[in-house]
């Protein structure tokens, strides 16, 4: 047993062992990320993902990453999620450019 369990231990109120998958994506430092990720993925998702033995540790925290990033988006925008973030910084973009265009040719 972890003197201190993970994040996601503590919320499914289990015992954190040793060899315990979510421990080291999940401190018990930041419990609002795996409270995020289980909310819009759920925890047996993110177990199945992190106990794929196919998957480097390297892709696994990648993907604790991106299934952050994502579970953010969609609690920030439950329609659009990731998309709409992407849409809107596009069109942010979009306008710089035409902004560029234009006193390029006031010069």
């Amino acid at each position: 047993m972890v003197s201190n369990p993970c994040s996601a231990c503590k919320v499914l109120k289990s015992v954190c062992t040793g060899e315990c998958v979510f421990a080291p994506y999940f401190p018990s430092t930041e419990p609002e990320k795996f409270d995020r990720v289980h909310r819009i993925f759920g925890a047996e998702n993110v177990y199945k993902i992190l106990s794929n033995e196919t998957f480097s540790p390297l892709q696994r925290e990648y993907a604790v990453k991106a299934l952050s990033y994502e579970a953010e988006a969609r609690i920030q925008d439950p329609v659009t999620g990731c998309v709409g973030m992407s849409l809107a910084y596009e069109k942010i973009l979009n306008n710089l450019k035409e902004q560029i265009v234009s006193a390029k040719n006031e010069i």
